[in-house]
């Protein structure tokens, strides 16, 4: 399968191994940055049906990935979410997506941009550095499904950035922006 055809990468089952999970980040990312990167300033800031702007999607995606490593390296993702242990353990997905519109709404979007690239480059470092073992290990200890690691990581990089592509991409459409 080749890389570049994003839905067969999306549909693809869990990677078995790192070298999977990083052979498929780096076209889903491409493309997401693609969608962007003729978006001046203004069109990234044109609010969606939703509320949210592109800023906002790319917000999102640097604090789940920022919150992916401080739980993989430090155990504290409830610090990146600005949430105390019991408050993160207890927060659904909405509520979390939520929290971090909050902390990052207003954030200034050269910010977001720095951020954005930042929190890549950490997460892909921390993958780079964990062993086979650590990715098949449960991300949560207390989790029932045993959930792995590489399966939380898929979802939080190229599953993720796919994801936002199509979001962005309506919303751009729905904005009536030009790329």
């Amino acid at each position: 399968m080749p890389l570049f055809d994003l839905d067969a990468l999306e549909a693809l089952p869990v990677p078995l191994d790192k070298s999977e999970l990083l052979a498929r980040i780096p076209p889903a990312r491409r493309a997401l940055e693609d969608v962007i990167a003729s978006l001046d300033d203004a069109q990234l800031s044109v609010r969606g049906n939703d509320g949210w702007t592109v800023r906002d999607h790319l917000s999102h995606i640097a604090a789940w990935e920022r919150m992916v490593v401080a739980h993989l390296t430090y155990g504290n993702d409830h610090e990146t979410a600005g949430l105390s242990v019991e408050a993160f353990a207890g927060a659904t997905l909405n509520e979390l997506n939520a929290r971090l519109y909050e902390l990052h709404s207003d954030d200034a979007l050269e910010d977001v941009r720095a951020e954005f690239t930042a929190a890549h480059a950490s997460i892909t470092e921390l993958i780079a550095r964990l062993s086979e073992e650590d990715l098949v290990r449960p991300y949560w200890d207390d989790d029932p499904s045993l959930r792995p690691v590489i399966e939380k990581l898929s979802g939080d990089t190229y599953r993720h950035y796919l994801e936002h592509r199509r979001w962005i991409s309506e919303l751009v459409k729905e904005a009536g922006v030009r790329a």
